[in-house]
C-alpha cells in the first residue's frame, strides 16, 4: 500500500490549525541562527522525530538550512542555521528538496479570489494557472462549488442564456468575513472543505439517508 493510503483527513493531521511542516517552520524561524534537531523536537512535541529529521534534510538540500558545525566521525550532534528565510508560510517540499506542485492550482486560486473583485470559473483558472501548475476550467469550477457550499462566496451573476450567444458564465465574488487567512481551504476525500486558517472543518456534504 502506497503512502496517500494511509494518509488522514487533513484536520486530523493538523495541530491547532497547523501542519507539523508548518510547526517545525515556525520552531526553526524562532531559533534561525543556531538550533538542532532535538531542539526543533522540544518546540514540537507532537511530531515525530523521524518528521522533523526528514524535513529538516529536505530544507537542507533545497538551501534553506545550512550545517554549520563540522562532521567529526558522524558523533558530534548537528547544527543548524536558517539562510533563506521565504516569510511566515512553511515551504513545501520534497524528500529530494524541490518544490511540491500538488496543491499549488488551490493555492493560487484562492490566492486570485482574495485579489479580484469578482471572477467566472474560466478566469479564475486563467489567472491561476501559472508555468507551475496550470488549471483547468472544470477544476477551478469544482473547487468555486465546493467554497459556494462552505459559504466562503457569492453570486454576482447567474449562468444564463444568451440569445444567439450561448451562455453567459456565472461569476462569483469572496465574502470578505470568510477571508480567513493566506492558506486555501482544502477539498477533503471525505466530502468536506476544511480551513486550515481556522483549523476547523467549515462544511460537510450532507448524507442523504435515502440512499443508505
Amino acid at each position: 500500500m502506497n503512502e496517500r493510503t494511509h494518509r488522514q483527513p487533513a484536520h486530523l493531521e493538523q495541530v491547532g490549525g497547523k501542519s507539523n511542516r508548518q510547526r517545525i517552520w515556525e520552531a526553526i524561524r524562532a531559533r534561525r541562527h543556531d538550533f538542532t534537531l532535538p531542539d526543533i523536537a522540544v518546540a514540537v512535541s507532537n511530531a515525530d522525530p523521524t518528521t522533523i529529521r526528514t524535513y529538516l534534510r529536505s530544507l537542507d538540500k533545497a538551501g534553506f538550512i545550512v550545517q554549520t558545525n563540522a562532521k567529526r566521525g558522524g558523533h558530534e550532534r548537528k547544527r543548524y542555521a536558517l539562510v533563506r528565510d521565504n516569510g511566515i508560510e512553511a515551504p513545501r517540499l520534497t524528500r529530494d528538496g524541490q518544490p511540491v506542485v500538488q496543491g499549488l492550482g488551490n493555492e493560487c486560486m484562492w490566492r486570485t479570489m482574495r485579489m479580484i473583485k469578482s471572477f467566472s470559473a474560466r478566469e479564475l483558472a486563467a489567472y491561476a494557472s501559472s508555468q507551475q501548475s496550470t488549471v483547468s476550467e472544470e477544476t477551478a469550477s469544482s473547487y468555486i462549488k465546493a467554497l459556494r457550499a462552505a459559504g466562503y462566496l457569492r453570486v454576482v451573476s447567474e449562468t444564463r442564456s444568451v440569445m444567439g450567444a450561448g451562455k453567459s458564465a456565472g461569476r462569483y465574488a469572496l465574502i470578505p468575513a470568510r477571508n480567513t487567512g493566506p492558506r486555501p481551504p482544502m477539498i477533503q476525500r471525505t466530502k468536506s472543505v476544511y480551513d486550515p486558517n481556522l483549523g476547523e472543518v467549515v462544511w460537510r456534504q450532507e448524507v442523504n439517508h435515502d440512499d443508505l
